[in-house]
């Protein structure tokens, strides 16, 4: 008798408002991606709502409560107003009606919002985000959500923590509720893969002043420390988003360490170049007086043979011959 009244359109009544109460909310964070800001949430929303067109008297079908299949009644439409992409099922093909005409009802929403964290002080960063929970209501006429408490499940999700979740039904409407999600990054594992190895790499390179200039082992050494440190840099700009209100300053971090490696790395090459040539301009227009006067001394000393001849006399004759007519001494 109930499924042949097919009440599928929302309760009417004298003043056009119907309320759906939502006892208690479980909520639960699935993931947040920090790079696109936004955040994949799950809700368990169980629904109660009065139809009277689907109450009986209980003198004639002795049953206080029945169960009818949820595509033969109607059910309200949840809506996330704030949400990039949202899917709703029910948590069971049958719902549960009173003689009454109370209905009771669950549904289960995965929605992904977007949220504009602040996320200056990462990885130390936390805020607000709201998820917009609404149903169909214009000019004072349609439905309104009466809200009871809110839980949580499964806090922990990667490096953020759920700590929090608010309800206000009002949210400065009436036809308007938040829940507000209190998000906080867990600082350890980006702390310890982005922050210190950065501060090690700087290290490394104030340590690498200890090397000899003359071996040519610390400039290849602080080059490669650069090459790491924009290896560290890349990974940073795949986590964080390009723009937003507040740029993390951790980006301004790595960017000063790095200007600071390039500027060790090429005080470095010019000590080397001072240590080995004395001069920075290159080393072929740059030979001093001495040097080149002992190239000339090298260069006479080519020219010329000498021959030292002895004989029982005791007198010793000393020629000086052009190397190119040298076939034997003269005597």
């Amino acid at each position: 008798m109930l499924i042949a009244k097919e009440a599928r359109s929302p309760p009417q009544s004298p003043r056009c408002i119907s309320i759906i109460s939502v006892p208690s909310i479980v909520y639960e964070t699935l993931s947040v991606d920090t790079k696109n800001l936004r955040f994949e949430s799950r809700l368990e929303v169980p629904l109660s709502w009065e139809d009277p067109d689907l109450s009986w008297n209980t003198s004639v079908y002795h049953h206080d409560m029945v169960v009818l299949p949820v595509s033969k009644i109607w059910t309200p439409e949840l809506h996330v107003t704030n949400g990039v992409q949202t899917t709703i099922k029910h948590s069971n093909k049958d719902l549960l009606v009173h003689s009454n005409g109370t209905i009771e009802h669950m549904v289960i929403m995965n929605t992904v919002v977007g949220c504009e964290v602040n996320l200056y002080n990462y990885p130390f960063a936390s805020d607000f985000c709201a998820i917009a929970l609404n149903v169909w209501a214009i000019s004072g006429c349609g439905m309104f959500l009466d809200f009871g408490n809110v839980s949580t499940t499964s806090a922990n999700r990667g490096d953020w923590l759920t700590e929090e979740v608010e309800l206000n039904a009002k949210g400065g409407r009436d036809d308007r509720n938040y829940l507000w999600v209190l998000l906080k990054m867990r600082s350890e594992n980006p702390f310890l893969s982005l922050v210190l190895p950065s501060i090690l790499i700087i290290l490394a390179d104030v340590g690498s002043f200890a090397l000899p200039l003359g071996e040519s082992k610390r400039i290849p050494f602080k080059v490669k420390l650069v090459l790491s440190f924009i290896m560290f840099l890349n990974i940073l700009k795949d986590l964080l988003p390009g723009g937003g209100q507040c740029s993390p300053i951790i980006r301004k971090h790595f960017c000063f360490c790095l200007v600071i490696l390039v500027l060790s790395t090429l005080q470095s090459m010019v000590l080397t170049r001072l240590a080995k040539c004395g001069t920075l301009w290159p080393c072929s227009l740059s030979k001093s007086k001495d040097s080149l006067l002992k190239d000339t001394d090298n260069e006479e000393g080519k020219l010329f043979h000498y021959s030292v001849i002895s004989y029982p006399q005791s007198k010793i004759y000393i020629f000086l011959v052009a190397k190119e007519d040298v076939t034997k001494p003269p005597y």
